[in-house]
């Protein structure tokens, strides 16, 4: 980043040179963003080197997002179990999935025709061994 102030919004503050350029406070060639740039627009380092080919940069001159979010520089551990519980939040539980999948399995056997013998004997006694008519000698 180049060295400029900021307005109440977070927009940098930035000046023109001569020729119509972008200036930090140091005389030194910005993008909109206020991101030191070299002479294709690519945004370099304070040593000049290309960190940023300008293809990357959005249609704002802004660095690719998961740059901006300071997720690559902090801790990673946290930042990775901050992710992985929002991953969690959003997705259902393994018993919600075990639950659905109970669910339609009991719809699937509930629309299965049963078949039917001619015992004569209701649909509850058929599916039971131990009937009535069992003790009948």
């Amino acid at each position: 980043m180049g060295d400029f102030e900021m307005d109440p919004l977070g927009v940098p503050i930035l000046d023109r040179d001569a020729q119509g350029n972008l200036i930090d406070n140091k005389g030194r060639k910005v993008n909109s963003k206020g991101y030191l740039i070299d002479s294709d627009g690519n945004v370099i380092d304070k040593d000049g080197y290309v960190m940023f080919p300008k293809k990357i940069l959005d249609n704002e001159d802004d660095i690719p997002k998961v740059f901006r979010t300071g997720l690559l520089k902090s801790d990673t551990a946290s930042s990775l179990s901050r992710l992985m519980s929002e991953i969690e939040r959003n997705q259902p539980s393994e018993f919600d999935a075990e639950e659905r999948r109970i669910q339609e399995e009991i719809e699937n056997q509930m629309r299965k025709p049963r078949p039917r013998g001619n015992s004569g004997n209701t649909s509850v006694d058929s599916m039971m061994q131990d009937t009535p008519a069992n003790y009948n000698h």
